[in-house]
């Protein structure tokens, strides 16, 4: 196998050897340790990629030397390499293509409410959604870009310190857009198959039952990540929340902002580990803002009190082809 063929082998398959979880993945600087995290947070992982490489170095058999990392203008990893036999040097690009779905061509219907109000397609188009949330480290490498300071550890964290437009900014870098609200809908939403445009909405992701979060008992953190999980430790680009489509965190986790065409007030996934399994946030569909408004009560379809807290919010981007 060329060289080159096996680095893109690492870079799509990551920690394979399970070195993180054996403690023995030593780069104090690029991977928090002591963390609980999801082995697929080190595929086509640009931290994950530096330390291996510099590892790499170590080796008296390789016939390759990393010489350094940089990132192109739109983020993707580049790795500089010398051949020791011919002292010849070449750049290697990694491009993420780990970590988004894509959402099956469709009629949809945005908010909780059954009906046909909120109608959409995305017929004709392909609409890919980032499948966890945007992490501290993807953030830092657009930070670094644009000059803007930021918090640079743990790496493998939710961002919630960005602002609105600062989120919009770092998803357009991305080569997209802040996650619509309507496509979150899309891919939580178990499918129902709509009659003349009226479409049906089932409040939980893993079930089609409307008492399902009533049947799961004390808790069950693996499909909503509540207030009752709080004696977990947190495991980061986890699977919590998994969905049909597989976008994980539908329920629970951290509260999410989204931009909303439909109602742009209506901007906020309020389910999250904040509140205990008898919070009304824990459906899909509803929506938080910043503000009392009406309108939001009319979104969705009932009055829920906001925490009095200021928000702090993760993210995670769209992309159109």
């Amino acid at each position: 196998m060329k060289f080159s063929e096996t680095m893109e082998k690492r870079w799509l398959e990551g920690d394979v050897e399970e070195l993180y979880e054996k403690a023995e993945l030593n780069c104090p600087d690029l991977i928090t340790s002591n963390a609980k995290i999801h082995p697929s947070y080190f595929q086509c992982n640009p931290y994950y990629m530096q330390c291996f490489l510099r590892n790499l170095n170590k080796k008296d058999s390789s016939d390759f030397k990393f010489l350094k990392a940089s990132f192109d203008s739109k983020g993707n990893f580049l790795a500089n390499f010398k051949e020791l036999k011919t002292k010849k040097s070449f750049i290697l690009k990694f491009k993420d293509t780990c970590s988004k779905i894509r959402l099956k061509p469709s009629v949809y219907s945005a908010s909780p409410k059954d009906g046909d109000q909120y109608l959409w397609d995305n017929m004709g188009q392909v609409v890919e959604i980032d499948a966890h949330y945007a992490n501290i480290g993807e953030v830092l490498i657009w930070a670094n870009k644009v000059n803007l300071k930021v918090s640079n550890r743990p790496k493998h964290a939710p961002s919630t310190e960005l602002s609105f437009e600062q989120k919009k900014q770092f998803c357009a870098f991305k080569g997209g857009q802040l996650l619509q609200s309507r496509h979150f809908d899309a891919a939580t939403f178990l499918p129902a198959r709509s009659k003349n445009n009226f479409v049906y909405k089932f409040p939980y992701p893993w079930s089609k039952r409307k008492d399902a979060l009533e049947r799961l008992g004390e808790k069950n953190c693996s499909k909503i990540f509540s207030k009752e999980c709080s004696f977990e430790q947190y495991e980061y680009h986890s699977t919590y929340g998994a969905s049909w489509s597989g976008v994980y965190h539908s329920l629970g986790s951290f509260v999410e902002s989204f931009d909303n065409k439909f109602l742009p007030l209506a901007r906020f996934k309020m389910s999250s580990k904040d509140f205990d399994l008898n919070s009304p946030w824990h459906k899909l569909g509803l929506r938080g803002a910043e503000e009392p408004d009406r309108q939001i009560h009319i979104y969705n379809g009932e009055g829920i009190r906001m925490p009095k807290e200021e928000l702090r919010s993760a993210f995670r981007c769209v992309y159109y082809r």
